[in-house]
């Protein structure tokens, strides 16, 4: 899509939804660093769960990355001038970041099929260095990036981007993310990306989606 001067600007939209998605990661990641530390090595049910929403969260992380770089990065490289190699940079950084997944995915392995102390503190370990390269990511992008996205894109093709992301998920993993978001998002906020939802969407989360979401979560925290 081609967007002339005057259609575009998200009128802040990026600026408003951005930082909430961060903000999942953020806090998913920490807590899971906790977790890890914390499980005892008998208790396998919550030691697999553990292991399967780590996998879930960085497959969301690399949804969200790969969303980004195929559907905003183009555009604010062809349209923000001067500022475009700050897309460039963003892209450059996914890919440090894909390397410490892998090396995190191979530490998650090991401890989900012989949690010992030492392979707990091997993934605690790669979960640190994993986290320090995303927050620096995630910082430079709502600072730096995330105005330019506001100016360059139009609201109609920001809107598309969360379509495109959304729709990468399972219906059953919707509901997961969903109630992620809804977890570190203040009233306002909820409301508002809940008008970004499909209609079937916004309707049956109250019926079916909250309990799936608190189901998928016990086991992993160890409360309902």
């Amino acid at each position: 899509m081609t967007a002339t001067d005057d259609t575009r600007g998200t009128g802040g939209a990026a600026a408003r939804e951005m930082p909430l998605i961060h903000r999942i990661f953020r806090h998913e990641f920490r807590l899971l660093r906790q977790l890890v530390t914390d499980a005892s090595p008998s208790d396998t049910i919550q030691v697999g769960a553990i292991a399967d929403h780590l996998a879930f969260m960085l497959d969301g992380l690399h949804i969200h990355h790969t969303t980004e770089d195929d559907h905003v990065w183009p555009l604010v490289q062809e349209r923000a001038g001067i500022d475009a190699p700050m897309a460039t940079r963003m892209e450059q950084q996914h890919r440090a970041i894909d390397t410490a997944v892998t090396r995190m995915r191979g530490a998650a392995r090991a401890w989900s099929s012989a949690p010992t102390a030492a392979a707990a503190a091997t993934l605690a370990s790669r979960l640190d260095e994993f986290l320090e390269v995303v927050e620096n990511h995630l910082d430079e992008e709502e600072r730096d990036v995330v105005p330019l996205i506001d100016r360059h894109l139009t609201k109609s093709e920001w809107e598309e981007v969360g379509k495109r992301g959304f729709e990468k998920f399972t219906p059953s993993q919707r509901w997961i993310a969903l109630g992620q978001m809804l977890e570190v998002a203040t009233p306002d906020e909820a409301a508002m990306m809940f008008n970004t939802l499909p209609l079937p969407a916004r309707i049956l989360w109250p019926l079916v989606g909250r309990r799936a979401y608190r189901h998928y979560m016990k086991p992993i925290r160890g409360n309902g």
